[in-house]
């Protein structure tokens, strides 16, 4: 568990970018807060995470919360851009006689939304 908290570790990022993503698209999708700087905000406050580590020098601190935040902010971004992907629906042709209704929970799904529109 220590090795979680320093500084150096590549999975607090990893793991924050993930979180950043579920916490931002439900403040997205519910109250229409912007994406992008929700996004931002979030890995910001993640990022504070490198000032558990006492054993690195303040100089270096700020520099790794500054590559931390962006790490998890460009992981939020790859998170919800693969979820739009993933839940665009599929392009087919239909006969032009032929009424389709669709009322799947995909066709619903607003949880993913392009943050930077």
């Amino acid at each position: 568990m220590e090795e979680f908290f320093q500084s150096k570790a590549m999975l607090t990022p990893g793991v924050a970018g993930t979180t950043t993503t579920m916490i931002t698209g439900t403040l997205v999708s519910q109250f229409g807060l912007p994406g992008n700087w929700t996004g931002l905000a979030i890995s910001l406050l993640f990022g504070l995470s490198v000032w558990a580590d006492k054993s690195v020098p303040v100089y270096q601190r700020i520099i790794f919360y500054i590559i931390n935040s962006m790490t998890i902010f460009a992981v939020a971004i790859g998170i919800n851009t693969a979820g739009m992907v993933i839940n665009q629906p599929l392009e087919r042709s239909v006969d032009p006689h032929v009424i389709e209704e669709t009322h799947s929970p995909a066709d619903q799904q607003t949880f993913f939304q392009d943050w930077f529109r």
